[in-house]
């Protein structure tokens, strides 16, 4: 495990975030009434903000054991899933939160899977990183290399459509959520290796350095966008 992946083990969530934005999101999603609710993610604070807002756990699915095990802690059901798994549940979820990063696999294909196991009427919060203006040759070709092939926000609103959902919402997550919500407690944690002369801490402290330093230079081109939408 790589030394960046071994401080993340430290962290509440695995990338940026906050419960402000959860809340947030949750209030453009409107009154949602549910029996089954499923969440996709990386953290438990979200979980918990369905939980408040809908009167239902989630069944929480994590692609690490650990934040299953941290989720399984607070009370709720759990499992692990694959990196494009979904699970599913008889007669469709009524509502649904996936927190997905970049989509190696395609976001066409995610909706897709998302709105097959979506039961008539259910809402989903689909999260992923895009493009929210058109990036200068530098930014692309960091953010490519560190994180994936974002979407323009706009062509994710299509695809969104073409698979017939209804589009209620969206959230552009704010800088704060990296700012203060990854990028702060993460230098936290880097700080305790001041001074490291081994390789690969002083590469993994690089690496977090240049990622700060890209973001808060290109920081209005990219970020995680939050799609309320409605099959």
């Amino acid at each position: 495990m790589s030394f960046i992946s071994n401080l993340i083990l430290e962290m509440d969530r695995s990338s940026a975030g906050s419960d402000e934005t959860a809340r947030q999101v949750m209030q453009l999603c409107g009154a949602v009434k549910c029996e089954r609710a499923l969440f996709v993610g990386d953290e438990t604070a979200t979980p918990r903000i369905i939980a408040e807002k809908t009167g239902v756990r989630p069944l929480s699915a994590y692609y690490e054991q650990y934040r299953a095990d941290s989720a399984a802690a607070l009370g709720f059901e759990t499992c692990t899933v694959g990196a494009f798994e979904l699970p599913e549940t008889e007669g469709g979820w009524e509502f649904a939160w996936l927190n997905c990063g970049t989509e190696p696999d395609g976001v066409p294909l995610r909706l897709e899977r998302l709105y097959g196991s979506l039961r008539k009427g259910a809402v989903a919060v689909y999260r992923t990183l895009c493009w929210l203006i058109d990036p200068s040759p530098d930014t692309r070709a960091y953010v490519e290399r560190r994180f994936g092939r974002p979407m323009p926000m706009d062509a994710v609103l299509r695809f969104a459509k073409e698979q017939r959902f209804k589009i209620r919402d969206f959230y552009i997550a704010p800088k704060t959520d990296w700012t203060n919500g990854f990028y702060r407690p993460l230098s936290e944690l880097v700080s305790r290796f001041e001074g490291a002369s081994d390789n690969e801490t002083a590469a993994g402290i690089g690496e977090i350095n240049k990622e700060i330093y890209m973001f808060d230079l290109h920081s209005e081109e990219y970020s995680f966008v939050y799609y309320i939408l409605e099959k």
